[in-house]
């Protein structure tokens, strides 16, 4: 079941609690819809593979992206513990929604609330957990933005765009890349993806999407509370038509794992949340 939010500046979404709080519909006060159909089977469940026909909108990902093996033998499924299991709604009106739910594969309850804003909406997160010890937690945005040779994403960084860098992801990990100044789709082959990240010691704070047709969204954030920044361009490789992705994070790279053992992801503790927030605006 779809529920409707309406945000400042016209800007309007509609988000499914029963799968995985997933945004199905965002679109901004001209009318654009920025994310990819989800059309898949209203089927949620642990463990269900990510890679499926009909997979759009904007997952929650946490606690790592790529499937992995924790301390302990612990697996974490591809793209995380939560994006396709029902989440709790604690609250919610037609201008905010408060979902929780608890991760499988560490100790930890996340909750967002999605809330208008005068330009938009703000989602703000809690990530807490009454286990002892630290708990590494690797979160990331995850929309499937509409994306064609036109769009151009633009970091706002603390330093010229032209002198930015990129470290690969996928498909070749480690690679350095320049920041791409023109949109990035016309240089990837129909059937090939790539993701990057932002070095990690390059704090990043807000990036905003431009449409060929003057179509524009900010996503804005604290540094200090998500200090990684992943990018993704598919031009077919996994989803049905080309598709962007802007992916603040708590962690570096893909891997919770990877993350924690190079100290680039943060942590949680029964003294200590961790709390983000992230702004959308037209």
């Amino acid at each position: 079941m779809s529920v409707v939010l309406r945000g400042g500046h016209g800007m309007r979404m509609e988000v499914r609690p029963e799968l995985g709080g997933r945004i199905t519909s965002l679109t901004t006060g001209d009318g654009f819809e920025w994310l990819l159909p989800s059309t898949d089977a209203d089927r949620p469940g642990y463990g269900a593979p990510f890679l499926r026909p009909g997979m759009g909108g904007w997952d929650e990902v946490c606690p790592s992206v790529s499937a992995d093996v924790l301390e302990g033998g612990r697996l974490v499924p591809d793209h995380g513990d939560v994006w396709n299991i029902p989440w709790d709604v604690k609250a919610g009106s037609s201008d905010h929604l408060t979902l929780q739910t608890d991760l499988v594969s560490v100790p930890v309850k996340l909750q967002r609330t999605i809330s208008r804003s005068q330009t938009g909406f703000t989602f703000s997160y809690t990530a807490a957990t009454r286990a002892a010890g630290l708990h590494p937690v690797l979160w990331c945005a995850h929309p499937q933005f509409f994306a064609d040779k036109r769009t151009i994403v633009r970091a706002h960084p603390e330093e010229p765009l032209a002198a930015l860098g990129l470290v690969e992801e996928y498909p070749e990990k480690g690679r350095h890349h320049h920041f791409p100044l023109r949109p990035l789709l016309n240089e990837l082959k129909k059937g090939t993806s790539f993701k990057a990240f932002v070095p990690p010691d390059v704090h990043i704070s807000a990036a905003t999407i431009t449409q060929g047709g003057g179509s524009r969204l900010r996503i804005g954030w604290s540094a200090d509370e998500l200090p990684y920044l992943g990018l993704f361009w598919d031009n077919g490789e996994f989803a049905s038509q080309p598709a962007l992705a802007v992916e603040p994070s708590t962690g570096f790279g893909d891997s919770l794992s990877a993350a924690a053992a190079e100290g680039l992801v943060l942590s949680v503790s029964a003294d200590q949340d961790l709390s983000w927030k992230i702004h959308l605006s037209g």
